[in-house]
């Protein structure tokens, strides 16, 4: 049978089983720290073991039957391990940060993102310089040109090879809780330093040292990209078409991209199967008429194949949209053989393909996130079409289209709450109306792209124009609903894996009819449950104050039992930093509706006083003292000057000092030197973490 269960998928799937052991190979060589020796002795058993597998299927072949299959899944997640730890910056020689190095060179290896404070993309190192020897090496890094000091003609495309000033540092960990690690996100990617750098410090030595295929095809997609801009006046309508016919995100406005995330459909705007199964459909329609004739089906087979990956190519090759590529290519050539168990086959023989390519894809959310969703089509949907029948054509087509969006979306609502924390709860809603405008748009910038009458181009802006306004009122309009969105869910790492385990198990119970797997599903979604409770608990009893690190700004909460106060100099709640450093914390306690927001007009030497549920806390502003602040079980002490002063008298009763990073670091730390010799407590924000105090554990 076709597209059968996880149960099925790891017994008669090979492939399946594949993924399995290979992907669980790579996740252990990127968490299990590796030296040299390790890894080389690691790499000795891949070695052995594969020749023990030759040696069994030439001498053994009695044998081979029972002790092939075992030795080769040991050898695949042992592969796995290699594969990504000769990737990482431990087990290579030449990497950059082990060498001195006044400057590096290194190769643009993606479209740069052009910011309004800076210019960034990853850069590929290849050699360092010391003393004016150039010395060949390998690394990579995230480089940020400030935009200030820079020339406003520079500009920087993929391939691009660059000088500049060695100002490289370790990426840092999240300042605050729950805000987004960008740390581990460069991480997965295999990334691990950053540096900032101004124009200045900055030369374009060499150009088209990228790959010559990648290369071509950004050189496409930036023509289109004119092309549309060309066509298409308005900026909201410009951005989503440029997205979802051509995968082009640069400079989306962060209010059109909530709408999406909001309601569930910001899977539209990221090229991938969705939008290749558009043009898949589009295409088989158009050359149906070739299985009329004897070898009509293999021209159209390779008629399709090669538009696919034309697509492919104009969409300038992002990742989403290769793994969209490659799957439904294997796909095709499933169906073309009329082999059995060909969609899920094609689905893991897929996944494989692009871990061979890059392993570090096993941790991209999107290669994650559109792996699951397809997974859920092939295993669910067909259960639930099953049970739910409907003899209405008109009827069915909407009901079909209704457990897809469900199918889908139940696979990757794990994922969805552990990475955003958040549930668009009218997802259904959003996605059935999403379909129709989206397919029209892609249908019609595809149009736009190629063809060549300048007359019937403005016709087809103006229309796309029209249905991306329609789109985005509708969007809007469901994103105004009550209760459209369910924020701050704390799924941890153990309730991932129990979510999932839930689904596994009971797809198994469904296909196999099996008591015990039933009751793995009952337990599993048990614990699931006490956990969320747990959870819940903690965040409703919750009593404490936080006080963020938002750089020279303050940001302080104060939460006592389902009630917050955030104290802030920054304007409004909806300001960019407090959305992107304080709020995914906040909303745990609370929604944001429901926040108390207060500012906090600072004056120099101004001195404030906050009464909290759980002390006094005191806010002073400059370096000098109006009045002994002995009274306050906590004070912040902002933008000291060199002529502050911390004695035992005037900070007598103040049980914490806080200093935060609206100073300089060489007054912090001649203030850190004398509160350690008047034994005073302190905790400097700047570079560290926020300073919570829990009430329940007294700190």
């Amino acid at each position: 049978m076709v597209g059968q269960t996880f149960y099925l998928a790891l017994r008669k799937v090979p492939f399946a089983r594949a993924f399995l052991f290979f992907g669980t190979g790579i996740v252990g060589g990127y968490y299990i720290p590796l030296s040299t020796w390790a890894f080389q002795v690691i790499v000795v058993c891949v070695i052995a073991m594969l020749l023990l597998l030759i040696g069994v299927e030439v001498f053994c072949r009695r044998w081979r039957r029972v002790s092939f299959p075992l030795i080769f899944y040991i050898l695949l997640f042992f592969l796995g391990v290699v594969w990504l730890g000769k990737e990482l910056p431990a087990q290579q020689s030449r990497h950059f940060v082990d060498k001195k190095a006044d400057y590096l060179i290194g190769i643009i290896t993606d479209e740069p993102v052009y910011g309004e404070e800076s210019i960034r993309f990853p850069l590929e190192i290849c050699h360092t310089v010391h003393d004016e020897n150039l010395t060949p090496a390998t690394g990579q890094i995230m480089l940020r040109i400030s935009r200030k000091s820079a020339d406003p003609d520079l500009t920087l495309s993929y391939g691009d090879k660059l000088l500049f000033r060695n100002k490289v540092a370790e990426m840092h960990a999240p300042h605050n809780p729950k805000q987004f690690d960008y740390k581990r996100y460069l991480a997965h990617k295999n990334i691990y330093h950053q540096a900032y750098i101004q124009s200045v410090d900055l030369r374009l030595i060499g150009s088209g040292e990228g790959n010559k295929i990648v290369a071509k095809a950004l050189c496409i997609r930036q023509y289109f990209v004119r092309k549309f801009k060309r066509f298409i006046t308005n900026r909201e309508a410009l951005e989503v078409c440029s997205a979802l016919i051509l995968g082009y995100r640069a400079n989306f406005q962060a209010e059109t991209l909530a709408a999406f995330i909001n309601t569930g459909t910001v899977h539209v705007l990221s090229v991938s199967g969705l939008h290749v199964g558009m043009v898949f459909f589009l295409l088989n329609f158009l050359f149906g008429f070739l299985d009329r004739f004897s070898p009509g089906r293999p021209i159209r087979f390779v008629l399709i194949l090669f538009s696919i990956w034309a697509y492919v190519l104009l969409t300038g090759m992002a990742p989403s949209i290769l793994r969209a590529g490659v799957m439904i290519s294997f796909l095709l050539l499933a169906g073309w053989s009329q082999r059995s168990n060909q969609n899920l086959n094609s689905l893991f023989a897929s996944a494989c393909c692009l871990l061979l390519f890059d392993p570090f894809m096993i941790f991209d959310m999107g290669f994650q996130l559109s792996y699951l969703a397809v997974l859920g089509l092939f295993t669910l949907y067909p259960i639930l079409n099953g049970i739910f029948s409907i003899n209405n054509k008109f009827l069915r087509v909407i009901w079909q289209a209704v457990l897809v969006s469900v199918s889908a979306q139940l696979f990757t609502t794990p994922l969805a709450l552990y990475y955003f924390q958040q549930f668009p709860n009218y997802f259904l809603l959003g996605n059935l109306f999403v379909s129709l405008p989206a397919t029209a748009l892609m249908y019609i910038g595809i149009a736009l792209a190629i063809s060549p009458f300048l007359f019937l181009n403005g016709y087809l802006g103006i229309g796309l124009t029209y249905l991306c306004r329609f789109l985005l009122w509708g969007l809007t309009a469901i994103e105004s609903l009550p209760f459209a969105i369910v924020q701050g869910v704390d799924l941890t790492g153990t309730q991932l894996v129990l979510f999932l385990l839930v689904i596994i198990f009971l797809l198994i119970t469904w296909y196999g009819l099996s008591k015990q797997f039933l009751c793995c599903t009952l337990i599993s979604g048990t614990l699931l449950l006490l956990s969320a409770a747990v959870t819940s608990i903690r965040h409703t009893s919750y009593q404490g104050i936080k006080i963020y690190n938002v750089g020279r700004e303050i940001a302080i909460a104060v939460i006592n039992r389902r009630k917050v106060s955030l104290i802030s100099t920054l304007d409004s709640i909806k300001h960019p930093r407090l959305v992107a450093q304080v709020l995914p914390d906040l909303r745990h306690y609370m929604r944001t509706e429901d926040i108390v927001f207060r500012t906090l007009p600072l004056k120099k030497g101004q001195q404030m006083e906050i009464q909290t549920p759980i002390g006094m806390l005191g806010i002073l502003e400059g370096g000098r003292l109006v009045r002994k602040p002995s009274g306050y079980d906590i004070l912040l002490w902002r933008n000291l000057t060199p002529y502050a002063v911390v004695d035992d008298e005037s900070f007598r009763g103040v049980q914490l000092l806080i200093l935060d990073g609206s100073s300089k670091a060489n007054i912090l730390s001649e203030m850190a030197k004398k509160a350690d010799s008047l034994g005073i407590s302190y905790y400097v924000l700047k570079n560290n973490f926020a300073y919570v105090w829990d009430k329940k554990h007294g700190k």
